[in-house]
């Protein structure tokens, strides 16, 4: 009996963390899935990563044997309530431009370090400058790249009709199935924009998962169908940056409202949700975008939910928020996009 104790005791000290006040929770380190688009094009450093910052991300995952998964692992790990084990990242590309098949993809596949690339098939098949070729792409698969889908015409899909959204992400499965001969699983919502009329479409369409653009590690309660990636550009690509990322344990929140992530009109809302984990209360700030400019969000604080204490008219456009936590010596990171028309 003793022995049986004894090793039930061990199991539950690895699965569980035991707090303070008796409070007790799962774990979950989470994963950080990173978002990159272009590969030493300096013209764009918005959307570019130069190459010496990207290899020194490539030689930090390598150098400290980070737990590395494809960007389908991430999915399989919250369809199966798997939990993330620490230091866990993914990496995933957007718009397939020719700047990462030339200078990003041999970086990751000289590396073993798998990739995933969202395509949007209009910019392939109207071969507009800049972007890759299905021929580049078949040769990237050959070599070990893996895809996702980006829409046909990376349209704004909250902007969109029902049958404009469905017809548009139609005509790019069909492009997948004409030139590479099976469609992707994976997708992601361009501009990272979504709503819940727009995931309830893709559901339609049997997507069953989904990458967003807010920032934040994903845990296994992570909402499938918009998951968070941390963007790398050229201002926000150095690797203490990348480090910290990495490093960070997802925020866990409930009952956000509004829980739509479009909004219609720019009325005053209230902004509320609840921290699943209520010893990260106390450390809790955020921070936002929501009238255009970031500034800090002053709360209102309670263990039933976290309120922003004013009223804010939003500006139209894409706005986020990020809040964090610090507790016990590790960061604590839930980020959230919101688009207001």
């Amino acid at each position: 009996m003793i022995n049986k104790l004894n090793i039930l005791r061990f199991f539950l000290g690895i699965i569980f963390v035991i707090l303070p006040s008796g409070l007790v929770i799962a774990e979950d380190s989470g994963v950080s899935v990173f978002m990159y688009h272009r590969v030493g094009d300096h013209r764009y450093p918005s959307t570019n990563v130069s190459i010496e910052q990207l290899k020194s991300q490539i030689f930090e995952v390598k150098k400290n044997h980070y737990n590395i998964l494809k960007a389908s692992d991430v999915v399989k790990h919250i369809a199966e309530g798997i939990e993330f084990k620490k230091n866990s990242v993914a990496f995933t590309i957007d718009d397939a431009y020719v700047s990462f098949y030339e200078n990003g993809w041999p970086l990751f596949r000289d590396n073993d370090i798998p990739a995933t690339l969202f395509i949007s098939t209009d910019m392939t098949d109207f071969s507009i400058p800049g972007y890759m070729s299905w021929d580049q792409i078949r040769k990237y698969i050959n070599e070990g790249g893996l895809i996702g889908q980006h829409t046909a015409s990376h349209m704004s899909l909250p902007f969109n009709n029902v049958e404009n959204i469905k017809e548009d992400i139609l005509r790019s499965q069909k492009r997948f199935m004409e030139e590479l001969g099976f469609v992707p699983d994976l997708f992601a919502f361009p501009f990272g924009e979504a709503s819940e009329n727009v995931i309830s479409i893709i559901k339609d369409l049997n997507i069953k998962s989904a990458f967003g653009q807010h920032s934040g590690p994903i845990s296994h309660k992570s909402n499938i169908h918009y998951m968070p990636r941390f963007s790398i550009n050229e201002n926000f690509g150095d690797i203490e940056r990348f480090t910290f990322s990495s490093s960070l344990k997802p925020l866990i929140v409930n009952n956000l409202k509004p829980s739509d992530m479009f909004i219609s009109n720019s009325k005053l809302l209230n902004f509320s949700f609840e921290v699943e984990n209520k010893k990260l209360i106390n450390g809790l700030q955020c921070f936002g975008n929501l009238t255009g400019e970031w500034t800090s969000i002053d709360l209102v604080k309670n263990e039933s939910s976290i309120l922003f204490s004013k009223q804010t008219t939003y500006k139209e456009g894409r706005r986020r928020i990020n809040c964090t936590s610090k507790f016990n010596g590790e960061w604590y990171w839930f980020g959230h996009q919101i688009l207001i028309k």
